[in-house]
């Protein structure tokens, strides 16, 4: 017998991502049942049954649940489809671990900086927010700041802004990815970007993953995808020691008691600075924190929709189990900005065939045609465990050399692959 052989649960949301809830809910026993607006997802080739209902449409989710006696509700990886999956589960009663509180800081900028700064956990500082700039506002301003809406998600319209030319082009943009049509200036954090995800149950929360992130050198910063992600962080000892307690405080009292959360910021030396947090799967680092330690996000959401609790031994997790022994790695390769169609994608079966090699994402495939005018588009994510620093230099150096994407005129279409000699100096 499975865990949940035979149970049902519906998944809100049938995106790429998607299918690796469905994949192992089904690994679980699970009998799973995925509902979105569109009829071409892609979790709808895999699940055991597909519904066209929206997944945002509470009332024709609920009834759709009563009619197939689902036993657990559950999504990941987008902000809008969190307080659907909530109020589903309410007038169904059954699991959820979200609270509208934990909602409401996970997608609220202010709310989460409020918080942050009532508890002692360090945010940047903010200059305005709003809908117009007034000309006030510029006095104050030291350059450069950080541009983004109030309340979107996945570093849509956040831009990095020199001077006032930059801040009156990128503000309009900002508020226009805004629901609220509302943005925010605030200081722009310098030193390493890191990613962090925790787990919790009961009220006790575990560090799973710290992770640093790096980009290559043209561009400015990783927004949705880094070029390169290796974890644990060179400041992970330092956040578990002297940051972690007034994170955990604050969870603890704003009420938070199961469920995921991450948090991402800035680290400069033996300084953490956050600027946002969400309480949803990440499309990032689950593959590897499940192979560096064993603890696997996906199966703990699905367990928790069906049971109430994300493991049955959550307790025997140790405090500082986010210092991994090994080193996870994610590297991120993301195609040029423009019009093009792929042709030709080469390396990915010598990837697969590598001893270090975890998983792999495939987000483009030959054949697809995309319109982007960002430079984070991503066609390959790929995740390694390895032993130390020089075989993850050797083991990157080698994806960069076998994997290739080409159009039908022979160009390339990846943007610049991280150079993995840099971390012989930033790590």
């Amino acid at each position: 017998m499975k865990e949940f052989d035979g149970e049902k649960l519906l998944v809100l949301g049938g995106f790429n991502l998607s299918c690796d809830i469905v994949l192992r809910a089904q690994k679980m026993g699970a009998y799973v049942i995925v509902a979105d607006y569109n009829p071409d997802v892609p979790a709808k080739q895999i699940a055991d049954q597909f519904e066209l209902v929206s997944a945002t449409d509470v009332e024709a989710l609920v009834e759709l649940a009563k009619k197939e006696s689902v036993k657990g509700v559950t999504t990941g990886f987008v902000d809008i489809l969190l307080q659907p999956c909530l109020d589903v589960c309410q007038r169904l009663g059954l699991p959820c671990y979200m609270t509208p509180k934990m909602i409401e800081v996970s997608t609220n900028k202010i709310a989460f900086k409020e918080e942050c700064n009532r508890y002692g956990v360090p945010v940047p500082q903010t200059y305005f927010i709003g809908e117009v700039v007034p000309e006030e506002v510029y006095e104050r301003i030291t350059y450069p700041v950080f541009v983004k809406p109030l309340d979107a998600s996945g570093s849509r319209g956040a831009e990095i802004c020199h001077n006032k030319k930059e801040l009156d082009e990128f503000f309009p943009i900002a508020v226009g990815y805004s629901p609220t049509k509302n943005a925010i200036i605030e200081d722009y954090l310098t030193g390493r970007e890191f990613l962090m995800n925790y787990v919790a149950q009961d009220g006790e929360f575990r560090m799973v993953s710290m992770f640093d992130r790096y980009a290559s050198s043209d561009r400015g910063s990783a927004l949705n995808y880094a070029n390169l992600a290796v974890g644990p962080s060179r400041e992970v000892d330092y956040y578990l020691d002297e940051v972690e307690g007034n994170v955990v405080k604050m969870f603890r009292s704003l009420g938070f008691k199961d469920g995921l959360f991450f948090l991402q910021g800035y680290t400069d030396g033996h300084k953490v600075t956050f600027y946002e947090m969400g309480c949803r799967l990440g499309g990032s680092y689950y593959e590897l924190e499940n192979k560096c330690i064993g603890i696997d996000p996906v199966n703990m959401i699905i367990r928790h929709a069906l049971t109430g609790k994300m493991a049955e031994d959550f307790n025997t997790i140790p405090v500082r189990v986010g210092h991994y022994k090994n080193i996870g790695v994610c590297v991120n390769y993301l195609l040029i900005p423009g019009e093009e169609t792929i042709a030709k994608i080469n390396g990915v079966e010598e990837i697969e065939r590598m001893p270090s090699f975890v998983a792999d994402e495939k987000r483009q495939f030959e054949g697809d045609h995309y319109v982007s005018r960002i430079a984070d588009w991503p066609v390959l994510s790929v995740y390694l465990a390895v032993d130390d620093l020089n075989q993850m230099i050797r083991d990157v150096n080698y994806m960069n050399t076998v994997f290739t994407v080409f159009n039908k005129d022979g160009k390339s279409l990846l943007k610049e692959k991280f150079n993995p000699e840099l971390l012989k100096t930033l790590r």
